[in-house]
């Protein structure tokens, strides 16, 4: 298992490379640290004002930077490969996880208003990168892998999510836990009257049918099934702190490129580390 681990030294990141340390010890995988810097704005070399001696000690501070940046993340562990871009994070971190199978990093959330918009860095990685993403933000807990929380919704991604969940589960002696948030069904907004096999609400059959599919995907894996209804990401995250949950697993939705409404939401308040599965 490769791990990529992109890192800016802040207190997310710092989080979040625990967690890395943990999943290479538990994948036996081989880590990679990255550090992206960006550039300043350089003046054109063109103009009047623009001499060697200014050149000089630009490139000097470069490899200043460069040589600070290497010391910090042979400090965070001499055993890992490292990397350093000097370009802007995001195209750093995709060209990277081309070659990685996990990716662990730090989320800030939404910074700006193009961020809140197009999404954070973290967000983007997860919508770009084709692969499975771990996101700590750092008000994260970040604990031993003990208890591992998978939400599914009965699709591709999300049983990969479990797939792996599964192995970290094994590796780690971790619990599992199978989680199916089924929304509730709207009244309507208005007194209508409508043959009671139409009526908007869920009735006993269809839950003990969604009991079974729930407990027949969980069964192979030993994960205890959990079903509950509400709302998708406030449930989930209530389950993740009623759990105690170490690692909270999703899978992405294939029909956008984008986030969905409820993975952002869980990603900006999970309670612990978030794997977004594609």
């Amino acid at each position: 298992m490769r791990i990529l681990h992109p890192t800016d030294f802040s207190e997310a990141a710092m989080r979040a490379h625990a967690v890395a340390q943990a999943l290479r010890t538990a994948l036996n995988g081989q880590l990679t640290l990255l550090h992206a810097i960006e550039p300043p704005p350089r003046p054109s070399p063109y103009g009047d004002y623009w001499t060697p001696e200014l050149e000089a000690l630009f490139q000097q501070a470069r490899q200043d930077w460069s040589a600070e940046a290497r010391k910090r993340l042979t400090t965070l562990d001499p055993e890992a490969q490292l990397e350093i871009e000097w370009t802007k994070p995001l195209p750093a971190i995709l060209k990277y996880a081309q070659r990685a199978d996990l990716v662990v990093m730090g989320t800030h959330g939404p910074e700006t208003l193009a961020e809140r918009i197009l999404g954070s860095i973290t967000e983007r990685v997860i919508e770009l990168a084709g692969k499975p993403v771990v996101a700590v933000r750092a008000e994260a807990r970040v604990e031993p892998l003990k208890h591992l929380l998978v939400s599914t919704a009965f699709a591709d991604p999300s049983r990969r999510a479990l797939e792996l969940a599964h192995r970290i589960a094994q590796a780690t002696g971790a619990r599992l836990t199978l989680l199916y948030v089924a929304e509730p069904v709207a009244d309507p907004p208005v007194p209508i009257h409508m043959p009671e096999p139409r009526a908007p609400r869920r009735d006993e059959a269809h839950t003990q049918l969604l009991a079974r599919q729930l407990e027949a995907l969980a069964r192979p894996f030993g994960a205890r099934p959990m079903l509950r209804e509400g709302p998708p990401a406030k449930t989930l995250l209530e389950v993740a702190e009623e759990e105690a949950a170490d690692l909270i697993l999703v899978g992405k939705s294939r029909q956008s490129r984008f986030l969905g409404s409820v993975t952002r939401e869980v990603l900006e308040q999970a309670p612990a580390p978030l794997l977004v599965h594609p």
